[in-house]
């Protein structure tokens, strides 16, 4: 898998535009990806649970709690994008039975900070992943349609093309990628509270 600069070169190469050195070699269509990439990045990345994009961390608990409502405040580093387990639950899937130990756990994250009344928290999160070869094949290619998408009205002003891989990012490769991220690990069982049973 390439590292940054080839991933540019292949979006800016969807578009036919001049390839460049580096993100920050100086040029227009550098400074373009420098502009859009970073965010656009994080924005992907926020929009699944990544198997490549995963890791775990036990937060370390502020010395200041929060003003009201919880006892705890933890710092969040810019690194985490987006929490997917907190203390052992999945927050896809709260089993049948939890109610209340889920509201014991109960969690909020304002800004950078997660409040909580709990003293021990370690949670899995999807984490910013710069290194592109990193990345799933296919959520590449799909990020690269993206990017090029927004280069192509950027550098070409070719607004027809730029639609045109955007909509192939966002309805067939991205989807594609999720698809075949979430086949990689064990199946976790949905197991439904006692009101929808009931219905």
């Amino acid at each position: 898998m390439s590292g940054e600069t080839d991933f540019l070169n292949d979006a800016i190469g969807q578009i036919g535009a001049q390839r460049i050195d580096s993100i920050d070699d100086g040029t227009a269509n550098a400074n373009y990806c420098q502009t859009f990439w970073p965010n656009l990045r994080r924005a992907i990345l926020r929009t699944h649970h990544w198997n490549f994009a995963e890791t775990r961390e036990i937060l370390v608990r502020d010395i200041t709690a929060p003003v009201f409502e919880f006892a705890y405040a933890y710092s969040l580093s810019s690194e985490i994008l987006k929490v997917k387990e907190y203390n052992g639950s999945n927050l896809l899937n709260i089993p049948q039975g939890v109610y209340e130990r889920w509201v014991i756990q109960r969690f909020k994250i304002e800004g950078r900070k997660l409040f909580t009344n709990d003293s021990t928290v370690a949670i899995v999160y999807v984490k910013d992943v710069p290194q592109m070869e990193l990345w799933d094949p296919i959520a590449y290619q799909g990020a690269a349609a993206w990017l090029a998408s927004k280069l192509a009205t950027a550098i070409q002003k070719d607004y027809k093309t730029g639609s045109s891989l955007l909509n192939n990012a966002i309805t067939v490769l991205i989807p594609f990628a999720v698809a075949v991220d979430g086949q990689e690990g064990s199946i976790e069982p949905f197991i439904s509270d006692a009101l929808t049973r009931g219905r």
